[in-house]
């Protein structure tokens, strides 16, 4: 991708960097947006779509074959539910999406994968429609650790429609 970017003083240059846009895959309904707003921007410069799945620690650890259980189990539904996100990534974009899966605290994950892969251009969340505010994730990384995290976020409002995302992307 060639897309001429601005420097500080105003000048111009030719960018090389094909642009990456990691969305966080989960149960919510907010994803739709958040994913919605990726493609569309992956599509619109050239980049493509990368995603993350953070697999929770099991909560039961007494017997130690129940936990392992448990986290295979929990690592085939976050796979199922990572292909089933991938087609409509390729569908809209026309490339397969980057595979992130991750075990351990949501936020950590997503800090260590901003600092591992130096790809990735843009943190897109979806936020939360309801009254208790835009999501536990999106409290977090905005007010706690934005100053941990070396990567531009994006918060998608989960009541805009595709026709908005579409046009501001």
């Amino acid at each position: 991708m060639n897309e001429t970017a601005s420097t500080a003083c105003g000048e111009t240059k030719k960018s090389d960097k094909e642009f990456t846009f990691l969305c966080v895959v989960d149960e919510s309904p907010e994803l739709s947006r958040a994913l919605r707003f990726s493609c569309q921007r992956a599509k619109r410069v050239g980049g493509r779509v990368a995603l993350a799945y953070v697999i929770q620690p099991a909560e039961f650890q007494h017997w130690l074959g129940v936990g392992e259980l448990m986290q295979e189990e929990a690592r085939e539904e976050a796979e199922a539910l990572m292909m089933e996100v991938a087609d409509k990534v390729k569908l809209c974009t026309g490339k397969m999406p980057m595979f992130f899966i991750r075990e351990g605290d949501t936020v950590e994950e997503l800090i260590k994968l901003a600092e591992e892969d130096k790809s990735i251009s843009l943190l897109v969340l979806g936020g939360a429609t309801g009254k208790d505010g835009p999501g536990p994730l999106v409290s977090h990384l905005v007010s706690k650790a934005v100053g941990e995290m070396h990567l531009p976020i994006t918060v998608v409002p989960g009541n805009m429609t595709d026709e908005e995302i579409d046009e501001i992307t």
